[in-house]
């Protein structure tokens, strides 16, 4: 997947959830970031970033980028599904792809063919493990119920898309979120499938470059 032309920024402070300062072109400067994930160990002071010019906004630039001790972290999270559709149609054979489909009251990412698919974005990777999600979402747990609820319709998968090369395995945070935890095991217990999707980050381009397997403990 090609990324916009990015410009090497200073990251400063997050104001809230949406919006960080930066310091670029001499100046301080707030820019967008499209991630509500707390992203402590990756936008903290004075690390470098990686943004991109908006034309449209509020913001005059976005936070796509940032550095980490060993490569470089996309923290643009809804460029998961993208990845992840890229990934399907270099690997898969399949009749039907529609995103964004409505089951019960939840939307799910992706009916491909008969396959019901929740993409999800990591970003945090602590001692050499990916782990999802880096704050509480209650969406998170609702999407995976919503994978077993319908179960006898569809053949569920939950995809991590890991938006960074430099980790060794992938577990949920059940520190941060144990009830995401909790129905992440219970979704794996029954038997259904999970894959995690390795990136390699480049400042002109983001791709998948390995299906991991994944081995759940409960």
């Amino acid at each position: 997947m090609v990324l916009p032309p990015v410009i090497p920024a200073i990251f400063i402070k997050r104001l809230n959830r949406f919006v960080g300062e930066i310091f670029l072109e001499g100046r301080k400067q707030r820019a967008l970031i499209r991630n509500t994930g707390k992203l402590g160990e990756l936008l903290k002071p004075y690390n470098t970033v990686f943004v991109r010019k908006k034309t449209r906004g509020k913001y005059s630039y976005e936070v796509l980028i940032t550095r980490a001790e060993k490569g470089l972290v996309c923290i643009e999270s809804h460029y998961a599904g993208k990845l992840f559709e890229e990934y399907v149609w270099e690997n898969w054979k399949f009749s039907i792809l529609k995103r964004e489909v409505k089951i019960g009251n939840r939307r799910i990412d992706f009916l491909i063919d008969d396959k019901l698919v929740e993409v999800k974005s990591v970003n945090l990777v602590k001692n050499g493990v990916a782990m999802f999600p880096d704050a509480p979402t209650k969406r998170g747990k609702e999407h995976i119920e919503t994978l077993i609820r319908f179960s006898n319709k569809y053949k569920p998968l939950l995809v991590f898309v890991v938006q960074r090369e430099d980790f060794e395995e992938f577990k949920p945070n059940c520190e941060t979120d144990p009830d995401f935890c909790k129905a992440f095991y219970k979704y794996i217990n029954i038997g259904f499938e999970v894959i995690v999707l390795r990136c390699k980050v480049y400042l002109g381009e983001i791709k998948v470059i390995e299906k991991l397997n994944f081995y759940g403990k409960t």
